[in-house]
């Protein structure tokens, strides 16, 4: 039996996929491991390779060359069932896996696949009804809702299931802005409970609460490491038709001015912290 403890909740070894022998390669050779209950943020632009990635993170793609871990299990067909009950991934269009009639039998379709009690699935239901504020649309067909409200829906039924792994695939690119912030303080919590998020975006402020940063360009991984650490190389992000967060972007420009803050300014608060502290010492 594996040892969850001791395995990384992601591994990636030397992996590389392609559609055909004779078409291009979409990523190549990309190593990295993400550790059980690690908050990581993968950037790129358009066409990088991120959703790639993630297809082969619950094995809807099989790599070409190198081995793709999931707690510890290899991708391969007889561990398909377990990796995706373990791996829940909340897709950019809630469309593509929306399923039930009603917000409430779509958060419990996937749970009455696995077989579980009623009480249980009820009680299930309630629990990710109230975490994503949905219960004025809980009877509600969910074909007359926004696709906000959908994605909020999709959300709800993939925790429902309980996975380890949480992946968010550009979900917040349908939210209106008061619903991003929800999702983005829903992201904190499940982080603090332990979960193991994997946020991919193509928004530079999603990635300021992330532990770990993997920018992705042209197939290839050209960055991992910390938030401060790639502040302090913005030109990756730019080199990766993806633009630094706002706060590095001022500071950036202050400094063109010959305006010099300390500090990592991680976030707005952090920024307006080192110009005040700039002031005050003039």
């Amino acid at each position: 039996m594996t040892d969850l403890s001791k395995s990384p909740a992601v591994l990636f070894e030397n992996v590389s996929f392609r559609y055909t022998e004779q078409s291009e390669w979409v990523i190549e050779d990309i190593n990295f491991s993400i550790t059980l209950g690690e908050w990581v943020s993968i950037v790129g632009g358009n066409g990088s390779g991120k959703s790639t990635l993630i297809k082969l993170m619950n094995g809807l793609l099989k790599p070409s060359l190198g081995r793709v871990h999931v707690l510890g299990e290899n991708i391969e067909m007889a561990n398909l069932l377990k990796i995706r009950k373990s791996v829940g991934v909340v897709f950019q269009n809630p469309d593509e896996q929306i399923v039930g009639t009603t917000v409430e039998e779509d958060i419990a379709f996937g749970l009455q696949n696995l077989l579980l009690q009623r009480d249980e699935i009820i009680s299930r239901v309630d629990r990710m009804i109230k975490l994503l504020q949905l219960e004025e649309y809980r009877n509600r067909p969910v074909r007359t809702l926004s696709g906000g409200q959908k994605q909020l829906v999709a959300i709800a039924g993939v925790l429902a299931m309980d996975p380890k792994i949480i992946v968010f695939d550009e979900s917040t690119s349908m939210l209106d802005p008061q619903s991003t912030i929800h999702l983005h303080s829903l992201m904190s919590d499940l982080h603090q409970q332990g979960f193991t998020v994997i946020h991919v975006t193509h928004h530079p402020e999603d990635i300021l609460k992330a532990d770990r940063i993997l920018v992705l360009n042209q197939g290839r991984l050209v960055f991992e490491g910390d938030v401060l650490t790639l502040m302090k190389q913005p030109e990756i992000l730019q080199d990766a038709h993806t633009l630094p967060p706002f706060v590095v972007r001022f500071k950036e420009s202050l400094y063109r001015r010959g305006i010099k803050l300390s500090g990592g300014c991680k976030s707005e608060k952090e920024l307006a912290k080192s110009i005040w502290e700039y002031i005050s010492a003039m």
